[in-house]
C-alpha cells in the first residue's frame, strides 16, 4: 500500500470501485433482461426487473455510505468534488439499468425479425462501452500508486478512447434501428411505438454515460 493509502486507510478510489462493482452487477442483470425480452421470456423479465431493482438499492446505500464518510479535506491527487462528480456519474449508470428494465415491464415487446440482429448488435455496444469503462474504475489504485504517470496513465488514456469509439459504434447503430422501426411505425401500435422508442433512448443513455465517466477520468489525468 502507499504511504497515502496508509495515511488514510481506505482510498476514495476503493470507494469508487465497491461502488462500481454494485453498479455492474446492476448492468450485467439488465443484459440479463434485455436477451430475456428477445426470448419471449415475459416471468424471467418480470423477475429480474425487481432484481435490478434491489440492486440499485443496495448502490445507492453504497453511494449515500461514501458521500457520508468522505473527508472534506483529503490529502489525495484528486480532490472530494473530483471524486463525487465520479460517484455521480456512475449512480446514474446504476438508474439506466434499472431504467431500462422497468421498461420491459410495461409491455410485452415483440420484435420484428427484420430488426432482431440490430438491436443486439445496439444492446452490446453500449454494454460494451460501459464494461469498458468499469475497467477504467479498476484501474484507479494502479494510477494512484504510479502517481497518475507512467504506462498506467497512458494504459487509462487509451481505454477512454476505446469508450469513446464504443459510444460511437453505438450511435450508428441506434441511427439504422431508428430508421428501420419508423420505416414501419404503422405495423406497431402507438403504446409498442413509444416505447420502442423509449427504451433506444435510455439503452443508448448506457453508453452516452459511460463515455461521460471516461472523460471525467481523463480530464483528471490532464491536470496532472
Amino acid at each position: 500500500m502507499s504511504t497515502i493509502g496508509k495515511l488514510f486507510g481506505r482510498s476514495p478510489f476503493g470507494l469508487l470501485q465497491r461502488h462500481m462493482e454494485q453498479v455492474a452487477k446492476c448492468v450485467a442483470k439488465m443484459g440479463e433482461s434485455l436477451v430475456a425480452m428477445e426470448e419471449g421470456n415475459w416471468e424471467k423479465v418480470d423477475s429480474l426487473a425487481v432484481e435490478v431493482s434491489t440492486l440499485e438499492h443496495q448502490a445507492d446505500q453504497i453511494k449515500d455510505d461514501i458521500r457520508t464518510h468522505l473527508p472534506h479535506r483529503i490529502f489525495m491527487p484528486v480532490d472530494r468534488n473530483r471524486v463525487l462528480e465520479v460517484l455521480a456519474i456512475q449512480d446514474n449508470l446504476a438508474d439506466i439499468a434499472e431504467d431500462v428494465c422497468v421498461l420491459l415491464t410495461y409491455k410485452q415487446l415483440a420484435i420484428p425479425p427484420r430488426i432482431v440482429e440490430t438491436f443486439q448488435k445496439f444492446r452490446d455496444l453500449n454494454i460494451e462501452a460501459f464494461l469498458l469503462v468499469e475497467c477504467i474504475i479498476r484501474q484507479l489504485d494502479e494510477l494512484i500508486e504510479a502517481g497518475f504517470g507512467g504506462p498506467e496513465a497512458e494504459k487509462v488514456r487509451n481505454m477512454v478512447h476505446d469508450v469513446a469509439y464504443a459510444e460511437h459504434q453505438a450511435d450508428v447503430v441506434q441511427h439504422e434501428l431508428l430508421k428501420a422501426l419508423y420505416s414501419s411505425e404503422d405495423e406497431f401500435s402507438y403504446g409498442a411505438f413509444h416505447l420502442w422508442m423509449r427504451l433506444i433512448t435510455e439503452l443508448a443513455s448506457l453508453s452516452n454515460q459511460s463515455e461521460n465517466l471516461a472523460n471525467r477520468i481523463q480530464s483528471t489525468l490532464d491536470l496532472k
